[in-house]
């Protein structure tokens, strides 16, 4: 069994691209799917003046639940290592269509695709949303 989170009828994959993702900005959410292109992750890009961007979450390594508490500490670190690299960014989610989950991420501006791979990985994520201007956002797999 990969993990207790996603045990379902539908597979491990499709849970992540089936997930519901949405990001707060100053002007409202902007909720999003993978796959499906998103004219206004597009205006959020425009209006940061980049081409790309990563949602990352430090909950839940490896898909394995862990307390709410251990999960809070771990994207406090995650926001501070983001900060450290000076990129906007915005607080997001990812959750489960039917409410059995939801994990706190961050939307990384500009961040590029092999730091935001490393950043995913250094908090044992198994995927992050990539973004890329005029596309529908993916997932990337990190193991």
């Amino acid at each position: 069994m990969l993990n207790k989170i996603y045990v379902s009828e539908i597979t491990y994959g499709e849970t992540y691209k089936n997930a519901e993702y949405q990001v707060t900005t100053p002007d409202g959410w902007i909720a999003f799917k993978i796959g499906e292109h998103n004219q206004y992750l597009d205006q959020l890009l425009d209006a940061n003046r980049v081409d790309m961007a990563a949602l990352i979450t430090a909950w839940n390594p490896q898909g394995k639940m862990c307390e709410i508490k251990a999960n809070h500490q771990a994207n406090q670190s995650l926001e501070l290592a983001i900060q450290e690299m000076g990129l906007p960014y915005y607080l997001g989610s990812g959750s489960d269509p039917k409410g059995a989950w939801k994990e706190d991420s961050y939307l990384v501006m500009g961040i590029g695709l092999s730091k935001a791979s490393e950043l995913g990985d250094a908090y044992q994520q198994n995927a992050i949303v990539w973004i890329n201007k005029g596309e529908a956002p993916s997932l990337i797999w990190l193991r």
